[in-house]
Parts: C-alpha cells; structure tokens; sequence
C-alpha cells in the first residue's frame, strides 16, 4: 500500500469512528473552497501533504457519501463507499491533470464514485449487482444513468450552495445573517421580520443586498466547468 493510500484509510476509519447518527452526512462547516483548485489539486499529488489531503476530505466526503446514499446504499454500505472513493483518488490523482477545457474534476470524481457503487454492489449477490449495473448506475451503458447523474448534480450544486454560505457568514455580521435568512430564505412577511428582529425595512433591504452579492461572488469564486 502506497504512502497516500495508507493516509487516507487512517483518516477515513478515523471519520467514520466519529461520524453522527443521521443517515446524511453534514455539509462541511469550515469555509472551505467547494470547486478544487489547480493549488489544491497539486498539494494532492504528494502524498505527505497531510493538509492537502485534510482539507480534500473536509471538502468533499459529505459529497460522496450522500450520493451512494442516494444510489440506494445504507449508511454503512454508503461508508465503505466513501473510503474506497478516497482510496482511489489517492491511486490515480498522480495522474490526473486539471485541463478544464478538457473535462471536469468533477466528472472525473463522479466516474470514480460510480464506480465504487458497482463495486459494493457486486459483492452483494448476483442479481443485484446484475440489476444495479444496467437499471442504476449503468455503468456498462455509453450514456451512463441519467438519474444518477442527476443526483450527482442536485448534489454538487448544494455543496457549492453550502460551502458560499459558510464563506459569507464570515463576512457579515450575526445579525445581517438573521436578516438574509429571514426574508430570502425563510421568507417572512416583513412585518414579522422587523417586529422578531428589531429592525427597520432599510436595514432588511440592505441586509439582503449585500448578502445576495457576497453569495453571487462566492459562487462564481466555486464555477467549474
């Protein structure tokens, strides 16, 4: 076992030793960079930045795991899944290269998951990894699953979402927060956000303007072809 396989099972068995009692995984807390960058794609290609393979974890092991759940795994199977991803990207990230114009990271990390379902699958009996190669993943298919793409989307665009939101809440203010959240996301009557809050209609205007456009930045910050 290389040097980068035998830092990602430690770190993975440490994750699920400590992982929560609810099915999903938690987006990722910390402000990390959703898109990976060419920076953070190179740190990845020695295998004793330890930092680099931290932050890669961090970033996107909420990621994998909810989309094997979706793919039909339990939170066990959708472990065992995240683990064997890791393992893999450690194998072949040395010879990745980051072209954009070429194809997407992205892709590219889907194609492994995949992957990886089929494997766990494949364990199973017969008949079940017969049904999950041609009606789930498709993996034998040119075309692949569009569903499951699908989901790989729905879940890589609520990464992004997260991960902005986790960048802005560091450039405002608690309050300015409260107010965004309120009327653009929770969406209260303006009334019930002035009366709850103890602000005016200005201060809600402008709460929301500057988050809308830290939000709109963070994100395009994250854009990856």
């Amino acid at each position: 076992m290389s040097r980068s396989e035998e830092k990602f099972r430690r770190l993975t068995e440490d994750s699920t030793a400590q992982s929560e009692s609810s099915q999903r995984m938690r987006c990722p807390g910390p402000a990390y960079l959703a898109a990976t960058r060419a920076s953070l794609l190179t740190r990845l290609k020695n295998p004793d930045d330890a930092g680099g393979w931290q932050r890669f974890f961090d970033t996107y092991a909420a990621l994998i795991h909810n989309l094997a759940i979706r793919a039909g795994c339990s939170t066990t199977e959708a472990d065992d899944v995240l683990q064997e991803t890791l393992l893999s990207v450690a194998k072949e990230i040395p010879d990745f290269r980051y072209e954009p114009s070429k194809g997407s990271f992205k892709s590219w990390l889907f194609r492994i998951v995949r992957r990886r379902v089929v494997d766990l699958y494949r364990k199973r009996r017969v008949g079940d990894a017969r049904r999950l190669d041609s009606a789930v993943l498709g993996e034998e298919s040119d075309t692949g699953n569009p569903q499951l793409e699908t989901d790989w989307d729905d879940e890589w665009r609520a990464h992004l979402l997260a991960q902005a939101c986790d960048r802005v809440k560091q450039r405002v203010s608690a309050r300015q927060w409260q107010m965004f959240e309120a009327v653009s996301i929770q969406e209260w009557p303006m009334e019930r956000i002035t009366a709850f809050l103890g602000v005016n209609r200005a201060q809600v205007y402008m709460a929301k303007l500057r988050v809308s456009r830290l939000l709109k930045q963070a994100l395009a910050e994250n854009a990856e072809t």
